[in-house]
C-alpha cells in the first residue's frame, strides 16, 4: 500500500533537473498532531557528486498527520534549504534529527546538519565537512490566520472541551482581538460575547482570554460550542482550552525541552 513520497508539487532543482525523491522522513508528536520533517532529495546522482567532490542536495520540508500514515503537506516551500554555495557550511545534504525539534519557552529549536563538501584540512568529498546548526521558529509558528488593517473573522467548527480557560497564541500589538462563544446553532451565548470580551493587543505565545463578569468557561465544558475570533491587524497562530490557569495544553512537546517533566505540556507558563 502506498504510504508517502515526493510528488509533482515538489519542484526539481532548476540546474540539476532530477526528479525529486523522498530521502527520509522524521516525525514527532506535537500538541495534537504528528509533525513530519521530510528530506526531499533533488540530486545529482551519487556518481556525479563523487566525481565532482561535492554533496548532493536535500531540502527539509514539513507536513503533518493525525495517524502517522496519512500525511498532509500544504506548504512545499523548503522549511530549511541548503545555500548551494561553495564554502558554506550548509551548502547541501541537510539532515534533521529523530526528535525533530525542542520546545524552548516561546520558541521551537530545530537542530540540523549541513555539509560543506570541504573538510578542515581542505580535502573535498560528497560526505565531507559536516556541521551542526540550529534553526528557530516561534512556538506554533507554522501557520497563522492574519489580517492587515481591516478586521477579519474566524469561526471554528463545533468543538467540545473539558477545560475552563481559553488561551491564544497571538501577535497583534498594534491591533485588537476579541472572542465570542456561540452555541451549536450559531447563537451567541449570554455573557461570552464581544461586548464582554476584554480586548487583546499583545505579542504572546500564551495569553488568556477573559470576559467581564465570567470567571471561566467551566459552565460550557462538555457542550458543543463554536469560537468566533474578531481580529484586526495581527496574526492568530493557535488557540486551546486549558484546565490550568498557566495555560498548560496537555499536548505533546516534540523532543521535549527544559522546564518540563516529560514530553507532555503540563506546565504552561511555568516552564517559560
Amino acid at each position: 500500500m502506498y504510504w508517502v513520497g515526493a510528488d509533482t508539487l515538489d519542484k526539481a532543482d532548476p540546474v540539476v533537473n532530477d526528479r525529486p525523491q523522498l530521502y527520509s522522513l522524521n516525525a514527532v508528536a506535537y500538541e495534537s498532531i504528528m509533525l513530519g520533517e521530510f528530506y526531499i532529495h533533488l540530486g545529482p546522482h551519487n556518481s556525479v557528486c563523487e566525481e565532482g567532490e561535492f554533496p548532493k542536495i536535500t531540502e527539509l520540508k514539513l507536513g503533518f498527520s493525525r495517524d502517522g500514515f496519512h500525511w498532509h503537506r500544504p506548504e512545499r516551500t523548503p522549511f530549511i534549504a541548503p545555500t548551494q554555495k561553495e564554502g558554506d557550511w550548509d551548502r547541501a545534504y541537510l539532515h534533521g534529527t529523530n526528535g525533530v525539534f525542542l520546545v524552548m519557552g516561546d520558541s521551537l529549536w530545530f537542530p540540523y546538519t549541513g555539509y560543506a563538501g570541504v573538510a578542515p584540512d581542505g580535502s573535498k568529498g560528497m560526505y565531507t565537512g559536516a556541521s551542526i546548526g540550529m534553526a528557530t521558529l516561534r512556538r506554533d509558528g507554522f501557520a497563522s490566520m492574519e489580517t492587515s488593517g481591516k478586521k477579519g473573522v474566524l469561526l471554528t467548527k463545533p468543538v467540545v472541551f473539558s477545560g475552563s480557560q481559553l488561551f491564544v497564541n497571538i501577535d497583534n500589538p498594534k491591533g485588537e482581538l476579541k472572542v465570542e462563544v456561540l452555541d451549536e446553532s450559531g447563537k451567541k451565548i449570554k455573557g461570552f460575547g464581544t461586548a464582554e470580551c476584554v480586548p487583546v493587543s499583545t505579542n504572546s505565545t500564551i495569553h488568556k482570554i477573559t470576559w467581564k463578569g465570567k470567571e471561566s468557561l467551566a459552565e460550557l465544558a462538555g457542550k458543543n460550542v463554536r469560537f468566533r475570533f474578531h481580529l484586526s491587524n495581527g496574526k492568530l497562530y493557535s488557540f486551546w482550552v486549558s484546565a490550568d490557569e498557566n495555560g498548560a495544553s496537555n499536548g505533546y512537546l516534540g523532543g521535549g525541552g527544559p522546564g518540563y517533566e516529560g514530553v507532555v505540556d503540563n506546565k504552561g507558563l511555568k516552564a517559560y
